[in-house]
């Protein structure tokens, strides 16, 4: 029942989206200012089957997959899929498979969907390496979330650590770099008020 309330079709800023879920991302990111665009292309798998992911995020030139949970996402296939969309594209792929989902912290709320403890695996990113000593692959990384950069603002997602810290994985400012790190408690509030925008949308 839950996955057919999921499912509904919703229309937002003139998009039909095939999930509230789905549109609520688009609420989220249009309060931050990200340009987004759904479902913009399809793509031939290796098996011939067709996939269209969810959104194109122009700003961070990364596609994101979004379902509602790890088991919905293990029924579609839906690692499979980034991951080959990842090799086709030679871009990064971000799959949500928990709602919206923040790290622990004293100055962050997040949904019902996150299971407090870290041990479920909310989100997942693809990225294609090329040039490593073993040869070309896929490499995915666990649990991050969206952040902004405390220096400049802009939106990013960042992998959460589990201790008080954050590696900034995506930015589209050139603040920060991957070995450096974000404090979770420098989080810029606008990010928490479009998440909490977008949940109270159509309530």
């Amino acid at each position: 029942m839950a996955r057919d309330i999921e499912a509904r079709r919703t229309r937002y800023n003139g998009e039909t989206f095939r999930s509230k879920l789905e549109a609520q991302w688009a609420v989220f990111w249009d309060e931050l200012g990200v340009k987004w665009e759904y479902e913009p292309q399809m793509f031939e798998l290796p098996d011939g089957k067709q996939y269209i992911p969810d959104f194109w995020i122009v700003d961070l030139a990364l596609w994101v997959e979004i379902k509602p949970n790890a088991k919905i996402a293990r029924e579609e296939d839906a690692k499979w899929k980034c991951e080959q969309l990842a090799y086709k594209t030679g871009d990064r792929v971000y799959l949500d498979q928990g709602g919206f989902a923040w790290p622990i912290s004293e100055d962050w709320a997040y949904s019902n969907a996150f299971v407090a403890g870290g041990a479920e695996v909310y989100s997942v990113l693809f990225y294609y390496i090329t040039g490593h000593v073993e040869g070309d692959f896929i490499y995915h990384s666990e649990n991050h979330y969206w952040a902004t950069c405390p220096e400049c603002g802009k939106l990013g997602i960042a992998k959460d650590l589990r201790e008080g810290y954050s590696i900034n994985y995506i930015f589209s400012c050139e603040c920060y770099t991957r070995t450096r790190h974000l404090s979770l408690h420098s989080n810029s509030e606008i990010v928490m008020k479009a998440y909490d925008k977008a949940l109270k949308y159509w309530s």
